[in-house]
């Protein structure tokens, strides 16, 4: 038996002959269409990227509101939270420093502030002077007297939210107390 053969290095073949004519272009176009037709699939199907929607203010004042009615039991608390939810809704809104001052300094400020009524400074400043009495004079407001600042609190929001225009700003309802 002679294994030389499989010993052998075998020749090197020649370079294969690629075509250079009309058929390897069409090859190459079909190629870079079909690159070119995924590539404007995957950009049409892509999901726009969007910013996230912020909730406005109003909208999470509004929220907060409806949470306060949690502590209607515990009338000084319910009272406080109410006015610390509208001083961070004026802040917020109109740019006040409304938590960090006094009911006064905040008053002071409120009187340059254009973007609100007469009448809804008015209120505003009954309803902060009231909501000061049970923090500093100790004294617990009836569940009436709550719910009326509550409805104030409500009032000052709605009235000071911006709106589209056509539309009513949302209703907040005390919750029904089961007599």
């Amino acid at each position: 038996m002679n294994d030389s053969n499989e010993l052998d290095i075998l020749e090197i073949k020649p370079p294969l002959d690629l075509e250079t004519g009309e058929g390897s272009n069409t090859m190459l176009w079909l190629l870079l269409l079909l690159v070119a037709g995924t590539a404007l699939l995957f950009w049409a199907l892509r999901k726009p990227t969007q910013a996230p929607v912020l909730p406005k203010p109003d909208a999470i004042a509004q929220r907060k509101l409806r949470e306060v009615w949690a502590l209607l039991g515990t009338p000084a608390l319910f009272i406080e939270a109410t006015a610390d939810i509208l001083r961070a809704y004026l802040e917020e809104r109109f740019n006040a420093h409304a938590p960090e001052r006094t009911t006064e300094e905040f008053l002071g400020e409120l009187k340059q502030m254009p973007q609100m009524t007469g009448e809804q400074k008015k209120l505003l400043a009954q309803f902060l002077r009231y909501c000061d009495f049970p923090k500093f004079a100790r004294l617990d407001p009836s569940e009436e007297e709550c719910r009326k600042l509550h409805a104030v609190a409500v009032k000052i929001v709605n009235e000071t939210a911006p709106t589209l225009p056509g539309s009513l700003p949302p209703r907040i309802e005390p919750p029904q107390l089961n007599a």
